[in-house]
């Protein structure tokens, strides 16, 4: 079992560059997705066991972003191989199928993406915003993921 503290100054945790100390929610997610990618990379041995992500509080906002970051980077070939199982929250279990679908809504919620960005997605996607899509699709949930993504280095 492996904790992270996240993000920088929280808990334990800090760091040298006071710039680390200004973040937010997406930035969160990144940062831990680029030390899991470096953990990783250090422990090979690791990359085949069962991978879940774990946290409580507002980490209930952090797993979920986390969990799209590492997702995404497996489906696009970058991430390193790992048996990514799903996510842990407060002692309760979701599938990683069924809880990565609710980003495009997670999204809206947050007030990251627009409402006409989410229709076009929904009516591109019929529901379905992970996994094997159309192309249709996917070019929205890109649209989303682009919009997202500007968030990161505010």
């Amino acid at each position: 079992m492996m904790y992270l503290d996240s993000p920088a100054g929280v808990g334990m945790s800090y760091s040298l560059n006071k710039s680390d100390y200004t973040t937010g929610d997406l930035k969160t997610a990144s940062d831990a997705h680029t030390f899991l990618l470096k953990w990783f990379e250090l422990y090979p041995e690791f990359q085949l066991n069962p991978f879940y992500i774990s946290g409580e509080s507002y980490a209930g906002i952090y797993i979920p972003t986390l969990a799209d970051e590492v997702v995404k980077g497996t489906t696009e070939g970058s991430e390193a191989k790992n048996q990514f199982e799903g996510r842990l929250r407060e002692e309760l279990l979701c599938a990683i199928q069924r809880d990565l679908n609710s980003f495009v809504p997670f999204a809206l919620g947050m007030g990251l993406i627009s409402t006409d960005l989410f229709e076009d997605v929904s009516a591109a996607c019929h529901g379905t915003f992970w996994g094997k899509v159309n192309d249709v699709c996917q070019e929205n949930i890109d649209r989303v993921r682009w919009v997202m993504s500007m968030y990161q280095n505010l």
